[in-house]
């Protein structure tokens, strides 16, 4: 595994438990101090970047993340951050604050209970599923990249608001991955359950819920 590939496997292990003030440090330390070192210092590493009580409290689940995330296919690691070293702080297009607009919002409510209604393995399957044709959506590279690190780590903010056609192709691609699971049947039972319960929400913002479907 090149330095790029360990790069954003240690990201994604990392990101859902450091903020960006952490997050800089932590990977300038593991690129000019464990990089080129065997998995088992990570536990050194760790301790290292559990510079809090609340941190310490958690090392074993961030040891288990990273080392689950190296052991992840590529496909599913978030980009790459890029060399932090010398820098005190995250500062790209993800640390951004982004104000989403009602159809992006409800599209997030909508795919949450989507997924909700289903295993994690099979969660895991449609969101993989959504990666492999995000090409077809034809969107910029950055745009791209950032919407895959959100499919993958959800934690991370959604990266911007994006045309209505987009998102229905989004939601679309969630339905073909359902019915290739379940059946079409089941699938459109999903899919219902899932517009029952945001109906409300979608009401409250002024936004026709079916103008995703």
């Amino acid at each position: 595994m090149d330095l790029v590939l360990k790069r954003r496997a240690i990201y994604t292990g990392l990101k859902p438990f450091l903020n960006a003030a952490e997050m800089a440090p932590a990977l300038s330390m593991w690129e000019t101090e464990f990089s080129s070192k065997p998995n088992y210092a990570l536990a050194n590493f760790v301790t290292r970047c559990c510079t809090t009580d609340a941190l310490r409290r958690i090392r074993t689940q961030i040891l288990s993340a990273l080392i689950a995330a190296l052991e992840s296919p590529e496909s599913l690691l978030l980009s790459d951050p890029g060399s932090q070293v010398g820098r005190l702080t995250m500062s790209d297009e993800s640390a951004r604050e982004v104000v989403l607009d009602a159809k992006n919002s409800i599209f997030i409510a909508l795919s949450t209970q989507l997924w909700a209604a289903v295993d994690e393995m099979t969660e895991k399957s449609i969101i993989d599923f959504i990666l492999r044709n995000l090409a077809h959506l034809k969107l910029s590279s950055e745009h791209a990249n950032s919407l895959k690190d959100w499919f993958i780590n959800r934690s991370t903010k959604f990266p911007c608001n994006f045309e209505l056609a987009t998102l229905q192709k989004l939601i679309n691609l969630n339905y073909i991955a359902l019915c290739e699971y379940y059946g079409p049947v089941k699938a459109d039972r999903l899919l219902s359950q899932a517009t029952h319960a945001v109906e409300a929400e979608a009401m409250q913002r002024q936004f026709n819920l079916h103008d995703l479907l």
